[in-house]
C-alpha cells in the first residue's frame, strides 16, 4: 500500500509542478502588465471609465433585471403549477418536469437576488448624481427583495403539494433544518453531493479572486480589505467543511443539525 502511494505521488508530482509553473508564468506576465497601467495612470482612467458606466446603469439595474429574471421565475413556476393541476398522481415523468421547473424557478429568484445586491451595492459606494436618487434605489431594493420572497414561498408550497411530507416555511427561521430534515435519504445524498460540488466550486473561487486580486492591487490599488475578504470566506469554508466531517464521523454519519 506503501508503495501504491509513493508510486501514485510521483506520477502526479510532475504534472503539479508544470501546472504550478505555467500559473507562475501567466501571473508574472499578468502582474508585470498590472504594474505598468498603475505606473502610467491608465488605472485611473479605466476606474473612472467603469464607474459612469456603472452609475448610469445602477439606477435603472434593479427594475431590468428584476423583470427579466423574475419575469422567468414565475413563467417557471407557472409551468410547474400547471402540470401539477392536469397531473393524473400516477404518472412519475410529468411531476419530475414539474420539479425540475421549479428549481429553474428558485435559480431565476437567486440570479434577481445577486443582482440586486450588486446594484444596491453600487448605489451606496459610487459617488454621483442619481436620477431617482439613493433612496428610490434602495427603496427598489427592497421591493424586489420581496418579491422573490413571495416567489419562493409560492414554490416552496407548491413543491410541499406535490410532495406532502416536506415540511417547512420560507418564513421559519428554521425553514432550511425543516426541509431537509423531512427529506428522504436519497434527497439527502443529492443534497450533499451538490453541497460538495458548490463547496470545491467556492475554494476555487476564492484561489482564483486571491490571485486576481494580488494582481489588481498593482494596477489599481484596491490594498488589503478586498484579499482579506476572500481569505475570511475562504477559511471559514475550509474550517467549517473540516469540523463537520470530524462532527458527523464521531456521530457515524449524523442527522442534519
Amino acid at each position: 500500500m506503501r508503495s501504491k502511494e509513493k508510486s501514485d505521488n510521483r506520477r502526479a508530482l510532475p504534472k503539479y509542478i508544470l501546472m504550478l509553473l505555467i500559473a507562475a508564468f501567466f501571473g508574472g506576465l499578468v502582474g508585470f502588465g498590472a504594474g505598468i497601467m498603475g505606473a502610467g495612470n491608465l488605472s485611473g482612467s479605466i476606474t473612472a471609465a467603469v464607474e459612469n458606466v456603472l452609475m448610469a446603469a445602477a439606477p435603472w439595474g434593479i427594475p431590468v433585471t428584476s423583470v427579466v429574471f423574475l419575469g422567468l421565475g414565475w413563467w417557471f413556476y407557472a409551468k410547474a403549477r400547471r402540470i401539477y393541476k392536469t397531473w393524473d398522481g400516477e404518472e412519475e415523468a410529468p411531476i419530475e418536469k414539474a420539479e425540475e421547473d421549479l428549481s429553474w424557478a428558485l435559480l431565476m429568484s437567486a440570479i434577481a437576488m445577486l443582482w440586486d445586491f450588486f446594484f444596491v451595492s453600487v448605489l451606496v459606494v459610487c459617488q454621483g448624481t442619481w436620477p431617482m436618487g439613493r433612496l428610490g434605489g434602495l427603496g427598489m431594493f427592497f421591493v424586489s427583495i420581496a418579491v422573490i420572497v413571495v416567489h419562493q414561498q409560492k414554490v416552496v408550497d407548491l413543491t410541499r403539494r406535490i410532495n406532502p411530507e416536506k415540511q417547512g416555511s420560507v418564513y421559519d427561521t428554521k425553514f432550511l433544518k425543516k426541509w431537509v430534515d423531512s427529506c428522504d435519504e436519497s434527497e439527502q445524498r443529492q443534497m450533499g453531493q451538490a453541497a460538495f460540488k458548490a463547496y470545491r466550486a467556492a475554494v476555487n473561487t476564492c484561489l482564483w479572486l486571491w490571485a486576481a486580486l494580488i494582481v489588481l492591487h498593482y494596477a489599481f490599488d484596491t490594498g488589503l480589505l478586498p484579499i482579506v475578504m476572500v481569505l475570511v470566506v475562504f477559511g471559514v469554508l475550509q474550517i467549517v467543511y473540516t469540523l463537520e466531517c470530524i462532527r458527523l464521523s464521531r456521530k457515524g454519519g449524523g442527522a442534519w443539525t
